[in-house]
């Protein structure tokens, strides 16, 4: 008589699976590793590229600043009192104070526009400098307003791509003022 049935293993078939083994475990490292990097550098990247694309965004406004007081100012800007050529490096002025509770001319005004314009840009922009040309032409003002930055961050990050170690912006506006 048969005690009953009995489990049979076939041989050759483990009874149960062993799990991982560590060599699975250390290339899983090694490829999840790799992929942290790469995300990493991307990062790094984007950050650079971000603000470089910022430093664009603050040299607009800039430009538009001087042109919004050169408006303001129309009798100095005919007269070519904000013209100013573009200096050979950074201003490190002071912010100017004069004007700002006292009544002055329109050259006075000028000059503080001009001051604070400067001020501005050394401080917004890195190594940031600027100039600023106008040409009445019957009755119609072109103004052109040069800054120039260093972008060295974005040009040691996007060498593949030419960014430019200086970068130079350049808006030109054609109105009445």
């Amino acid at each position: 008589m048969s005690a009953g049935p009995t489990n049979h293993i076939p041989s050759g078939h483990p009874q149960h699976a062993a799990g991982f083994s560590l060599l699975e475990v250390l290339i899983a490292l090694v490829i999840l590793s790799v992929g942290l990097l790469g995300i990493a550098a991307m990062i790094s990247t984007t950050l650079k590229s971000n603000d470089s694309a910022y430093m664009r965004t603050q040299g607009t406004a800039l430009a538009y600043n001087i042109i919004d007081r050169m408006r303001a100012n129309q009798t100095a800007a005919d007269n070519g009192l904000y013209n100013i050529t573009l200096p050979a490096s950074a201003s490190t002025a002071a912010n100017p104070t004069t004007c700002t509770n006292a009544t002055c001319d329109s050259t006075a005004l000028a000059a503080y526009d001009l001051g604070q314009w400067e001020y501005n840009v050394a401080r917004l922009l890195p190594q940031g400098r600027g100039g600023i040309t106008s040409a009445n032409n019957g009755g119609v003002t072109l103004v052109t307003v040069t800054l120039l930055w260093n972008d060295s961050r974005a040009h040691d990050s996007l060498q593949k791509s030419g960014a430019p170690t200086a970068t130079t912006f350049s808006l030109s506006v054609s109105s009445v003022l």
